[in-house]
């Protein structure tokens, strides 16, 4: 006769089992509880809410369906009692006619019962399958929960398709004072300020990411004095990218990796990024020299040349500068840049782009690897560059 196979896996702890389901969404550790009497009530317990992967949700039923069940699951924890450390919401709507009356109302009562718990990491992702453009500063999104602004105990908040408005971010009970990550994607707010005193209030934020940030108003630059006084000292990692306004590009100073766009670089003044070994940028132009001088330890450059798109708003002309070759050279090519990728060489200008890569070569002493990602004549780029003088003996070109 068989032994009975051992049940290896009910014997582990809670913690452990726990840790186990987290690597998967909300509903399939439900249905895990239906493996052994162990598992039963073990999904009442799980700190990780994951409540993603979900199908298009089509019509009023659906919608409803799904409200139900989470529903379920955190008014269960309510029960059972506990904390909440992660909530991780991602859903695709079919349009938006159900908004006001089955999903923002629910959303309201979601986010109150969670922040409650001990929540340290928010991400909440909707979008909306219709035919309105969601990057679209006219677009209707929906109000972000204000209940999630007194949680003090977030560590991580991902945002993505909301209005931030109707909350007043000057009172001087809010804070996030353990917030360290902090990424916005297509949000809109009342007016730059009141983004500005978003980050005013993230004393000890380590990552950054603004991606298609809109303003129902944009204040002067003389007018927001907390564009000036604006400090991240913390912060290690800023991407910005397509920001409708001004950024305060000063309070991002002590980062060590930054992605940025043209527009922070070609019309604002730069500090100088002391810490800053990492830099990514779109679109450069003859400014790249200037701008490089800001950041002194730079050791990896990363260039990607891009067609002109309808975000790219800030960018009157298309055309690339003729390339002249400048007088100075940024410290950081004598000292420290270590690696240079560009991509997208020859998209908009090819002459240009071997011109700016010949500099490279030609002045950054201790370069390990320049590598070019083009999208045609990958043989003369190759060609032309091979037997340019190059300042670093040891440095490695590969054209692809």
């Amino acid at each position: 006769m068989a032994a009975t196979a051992e049940d290896r896996i009910s014997s582990l702890s809670d913690d452990i089992l726990h840790r186990i389901l987290s690597f998967n969404t909300t509903k399939d550790a439900v249905t895990a509880s239906t493996l052994s009497k162990r598992w039963v009530d073990l999904w009442h317990t799980i700190p990780f809410l994951n409540f993603t992967n979900n199908k298009l949700l089509h019509n009023s039923e659906s919608i409803l369906r799904f409200n139900l069940f989470v529903c379920s699951v955190l008014l269960s924890r309510s029960t059972v009692g506990g904390s909440i450390n992660t909530f991780h919401l991602d859903v695709v709507y079919a349009n938006r006619k159900h908004l006001d009356s089955l999903i923002t109302p629910n959303l309201n009562i979601w986010l109150k019962l969670i922040v409650k718990r001990q929540l340290n990491h928010l991400n909440l992702h909707l979008s909306f399958n219709d035919v309105y453009d969601e990057n679209s500063i006219f677009y209707v999104r929906p109000k972000l929960p204000n209940s999630i602004f007194s949680c003090k105990t977030l560590v991580v908040l991902n945002l993505s398709c909301f209005d931030v408005k109707g909350f007043s971010f000057s009172n001087i009970e809010f804070g996030f004072p353990s917030l360290k990550t902090l990424h916005l994607t297509n949000i809109s707010f009342n007016d730059d300020e009141n983004f500005m005193l978003l980050l005013a209030g993230c004393s000890v934020l380590e990552d950054l990411k603004v991606c298609k940030v809109f303003f129902d108003v944009q204040k002067e630059v003389e007018e927001c004095q907390m564009a000036e006084s604006l400090s991240l000292s913390k912060l290690i990692r800023a991407d910005i990218t397509y920001f409708w306004s001004e950024f305060p590009i000063k309070a991002l100073f002590n980062s060590k990796f930054l992605r940025m766009q043209k527009q922070l670089y070609y019309y604002y003044e730069l500090p100088i990024f002391h810490n800053l070994t990492h830099l990514v940028i779109n679109n450069v132009s003859d400014e790249l020299p200037r701008m490089l001088k800001c950041f002194p330890k730079l050791q990896n450059l990363v260039i990607y040349q891009k067609r002109q798109t309808k975000w790219d708003w800030y960018e009157f002309e298309d055309e690339q500068e003729s390339w002249i070759v400048p007088i100075s050279v940024p410290r950081c090519f004598s000292l420290n840049l270590r690696t240079c990728i560009m991509h997208g060489v020859g998209l908009l200008d090819l002459r240009h782009d071997i011109m700016l890569a010949r500099y490279i070569l030609n002045n950054a002493r201790v370069l390990e690897t320049m590598t070019i990602w083009s999208y045609r004549k990958q043989p003369e780029i190759e060609r032309e560059l091979s037997s340019y003088p190059r300042a670093s003996a040891t440095c490695q070109l590969s054209v692809y």
